[in-house]
Formats: structure tokens, C-alpha cells, sequence
């Protein structure tokens, strides 16, 4: 995907390419459409009144931010909510800028204050404003971060149709320990049975996981793991890379879509071979995306992939090819820019890669996401 309006480098703005993100919105039905209108009635009354009696709570933790972590109060981040709208969260915050070694570590940085505000969900309060706002609602999948903008398969994009929420399903099964793909499971289950009984359910649910504070971060640090993509769609499986670095994506009937091997040339570089398999032929263009899409995803589980280049020589056909221009590959010294400030590496063993793309996280005011289309035949990739 290529953002034309992106800022560049040097003296000419050039394009900036990325991996696209399909849209998958679960389709609500009028019951459900009506129950979002009340609940947004609601929530903005409830919101309202949260902040007015949190007032005075919200100015002692104020002091005590300030007193073990200095200013600013509040920590803002950009964050996706329904049909891939960006706000402007605020929360309390609950780490130092810089950690006392000068490291930027969250562990060295979390402060015991901000541990007890992170465990007893109280640096959430100020979030009562953007549910004020009609950026959240009380209840709904968790807001994340514009960095992980085409890294979710289509359908787990559809946590989207409804706005973030304060609270939501998986935050009281299991909250930050719970695996990405769980969760984001969760979301989309949480979507298709939206209703007053299940907002209710929660919100109850939501005091008791607070009182135990379980879950909040996962298994070996202060808060969840960066998402590296799905592992698996409803449509495709992807095996490998085993060890002597061959893969392979299969659909569920068993027919292979892509295969090829992928070599870790030096820490964050591999190089790729891709074909096309038999699975392939007559395929819609978002089953070639999705299997890139879950490549990526792999590559930066195994090998902690920041790019991805084709090995030199590689000829992909005219079907590969376009597929890999969506998900964000090009050709080394094209007019474009990847979504960060590191160069792509120019030269590998053999030559000048065929094309490499970019799978890190992008730097910030890079990601930007699309506006979910709710009409299957207006939806565009």
C-alpha cells in the first residue's frame, strides 16, 4: 500500500509502501445497529458521571505521577477504533521516559506507583474522557496501536466493527496473558454476539478480574508482546520455515497457495524464494495477500525479521508480483520509502535482492488505516 500524501526523505517527497490491509467488517444485525445507538447514549452518560466522581482520585493519582515520574500526567497514544478510525487515548502514566540506566526497557522503566495503578486498572480512569468523546465505549475489544495497521488478517480487522471499548471480552478472560491470536478470536466472537446481556456480563466480570489482578502483563514482561501477525486464517496454514528453511501455505482443502524456503542472512535480513502452487490458480487476490500476510507474520516469530527481500534473480510471474507489490515489496532504490528511517539493505550474497519490504514496526506517523466499507460490493483493498 502506498501513501501518497506521506511524508519523504530529502529533497522530493516519495511514495511510502507498506502491507495493505484488508477489510473483513461482521455484518450487525439492525438489532444490533439499534443497540450501538443506545449504547452510545448510555455510554456517554455513564462517562460523564464516572468523571465527575473520580475528580478528586484522579488529582491525588495526578500527584503521585508527578511526585515518582515527573510530567507529563497523562500518556497519549494514537489508537484504532470502529471502521479504522485513529484517536488519541490518554491513560495515566505508569513509566519513566528514561529508565535509571538510561535504558529504554519497560521493566527498568515501570515505577512501583505506575505497577499499582497498571495491576488495579486506575491509570484507565482519565480513558473516560475519550468514551465522553465517542472515541471508545465502556465495552468493546481493546484499542490497538496504528502500528499493527496490515498486520491483522481480514477477519481479525473485523474486531473493528464496533468501537474499542474500555473493557472488553478478553480483558476478562485472561487479559494481556492471553495469546494474540486467542484474543483476537475473542474480539471477533465478542463482535458477532454483541447485546446488552454480554455488555453487562462483562462490565460484572470486569470488577472481578480488576480485584485479582491477573493477567496484566504477560508471561515474561510488563505488558503484552508485540503482535507479529496471525499464525493461521479460516482459509490458509502455513508450515514452517522448518530447518533447512523450506515452507509452505496450504489451504484447508490441502493444496498448496505459496512454497518456497526463506535463509536468515544476518540478524533481521532473510531472503525468500516464493512460488506459486496449485492452490494458486484462479485464486482471488486476497488469498495470495493473506498467505504473504502469514509469512511475514512467521518470519517475525522464528527469526525476528525486520525485512525481507527476494533472493537476487528471482522473476516472479505478473500474478506474484502484483501480490507482492501490495504487500509492501519493491525493488531496492525505487521512488519510494519504507515506513522507518533504517536504509533497506541494498546488497545480499549473490547480488541486489529482487525486491525486499519492510516488516518491522513502523515508526510513528507512518501507519495509517483505512476506513472500513460496510458495502462487500464498495469494499477496496
Amino acid at each position: 500500500m502506498t501513501l501518497p500524501g506521506a511524508p519523504g526523505r530529502g529533497r522530493r517527497a516519495r511514495a511510502i509502501v507498506g502491507p495493505i490491509q484488508h477489510l473483513d467488517p461482521i455484518r450487525l444485525s439492525p438489532g444490533q445497529q439499534s443497540y450501538l445507538r443506545r449504547r452510545r447514549r448510555a455510554d456517554a452518560v455513564l462517562a460523564g458521571i464516572g468523571l465527575a466522581v473520580t475528580a478528586l482520585p484522579m488529582l491525588a493519582i495526578s500527584a503521585g505521577v508527578m511526585a515518582t515520574m515527573g510530567r507529563p500526567v497523562l500518556f497519549t497514544q494514537e489508537r484504532v477504533t470502529q471502521d479504522g478510525r485513529i484517536f488519541r487515548l490518554r491513560k495515566f502514566r505508569s513509566m519513566r521516559a528514561v529508565a535509571p540506566d538510561g535504558s529504554d526497557d519497560d521493566a527498568a522503566r515501570l515505577v512501583p506507583f505506575g505497577r499499582l495503578l497498571r495491576e488495579t486498572s486506575l491509570d484507565e480512569l482519565p480513558s473516560l474522557w475519550n468514551v465522553l468523546r465517542g472515541d471508545m465505549s465502556l465495552v468493546g475489544p481493546r484499542p490497538l496501536t496504528t502500528d499493527y495497521i496490515g498486520r491483522f488478517s481480514a477477519e481479525q480487522f473485523a474486531r473493528h466493527t464496533v468501537p474499542a471499548g474500555l473493557t472488553g471480552y478478553s480483558q476478562v478472560h485472561g487479559r494481556n496473558s492471553l495469546a494474540w491470536d486467542d484474543r483476537l478470536t475473542m474480539d471477533q466472537e465478542y463482535v458477532r454476539r454483541l447485546g446488552l446481556d454480554l455488555d453487562l456480563r462483562i462490565l460484572i466480570d470486569t470488577v472481578t478480574a480488576v480485584l485479582r489482578r491477573d493477567g496484566v502483563t504477560d508471561e515474561g514482561g510488563v505488558s503484552m508482546s508485540d503482535f507479529p501477525g496471525p499464525q493461521s486464517t479460516t482459509d490458509l496454514e502455513l508450515h514452517g520455515p522448518e530447518d533447512d528453511g523450506t515452507w509452505v501455505c496450504r489451504d484447508r482443502e490441502e493444496r498448496i497457495v505459496l512454497e518456497g524456503t526463506a535463509a536468515l542472512l544476518e540478524p533481521g535480513l532473510v531472503e525468500l524464494t516464493i512460488r506459486l502452487g496449485p492452490g494458486a490458480d484462479g485464486a482471488a487476490d486476497t488469498l495470495l495477500d493473506e498467505a504473504l500476510l502469514l509469512l511475514a507474520s512467521r518470519l517475525r516469530v522464528v527469526h525476528e525479521a525486520e525485512w525481507a527481500c527476494l533472493a537476487p534473480g528471482e522473476e516472479p510471474g505478473p500474478e506474484l508480483a502484483a501480490s507482492l507489490a501490495r504487500s509492501g515489496y519493491a525493488a531496492p532504490g525505487a521512488a519510494v520509502r519504507h515506513p522507518t528511517a533504517d536504509l533497506p539493505p541494498t546488497t545480499v550474497p549473490g547480488g541486489t535482492p529482487a525486491l525486499i519490504a519492510f516488516l518491522g514496526l513502523p515508526e510513528e506517523g507512518f501507519a495509517r488505516p483505512l476506513q472500513l466499507v460496510r458495502d462487500s460490493e464498495e469494499r477496496t483493498s
